[in-house]
């Protein structure tokens, strides 16, 4: 490899951790470039794959800042019939929660990461109150199946129009 793969790959990490632009969006044009395939692969991903733990480890820290300062809020009112209704709706979204994740869950919504954009399904599987950790790995594995499935069907594009 030279120089100029080197900065390509660069580019491809940049590309593949800006947010909406996705690992799925920079592997085929990284492979239309003419860089090596599995390098671009491996340093989209990587790059997605980063800001991801960055959205989730984030988003768990700031719905634990939330719900602390939110609590303390609500603990000031000493108004019994108002936090018994509060935590009646927290019981109930619980449940609406536990629901969706019973129906496929976080695999489910990993599958759709990459077209929403995996930065913010990992602030919004994390806001539903699943930890970071759980949220990284579920939404990983789904961008490292859609970077494959990206960088198959572009190099399968070449070998079938015959220009590669």
């Amino acid at each position: 490899m030279n120089a100029s793969d080197w900065w390509g790959l660069l580019a491809m990490f940049l590309g593949g951790a800006f947010p909406w632009l996705e690992a799925v969006v920079v592997i085929p044009a990284g492979i239309i470039a003419g860089l090596p395939t599995v390098p671009v692969v491996i340093a989209a991903t990587a790059g997605n794959l980063l800001t991801i733990a960055l959205s989730a480890w984030f988003g768990e820290h700031i719905r634990s800042w939330f719900s602390r300062w939110r609590d303390r809020r609500e603990a000031q009112k000493h108004d019994q019939e108002t936090l018994a209704r509060k935590e009646t709706k927290r019981a109930k979204r619980q449940q609406r929660i536990e629901r969706v994740m019973n129906r496929g869950g976080i695999p489910a919504l990993a599958l759709f990461g990459p077209i929403i954009g995996t930065q913010i399904m990992a602030v919004a599987v994390v806001a539903m109150g699943i930890s970071a950790v759980r949220s990284f790995f579920w939404i990983s594995l789904g961008t490292i199946g859609w970077a494959i499935l990206a960088a198959a069907a572009t190099r399968g594009g070449f070998q079938i129009f015959g220009l590669g």
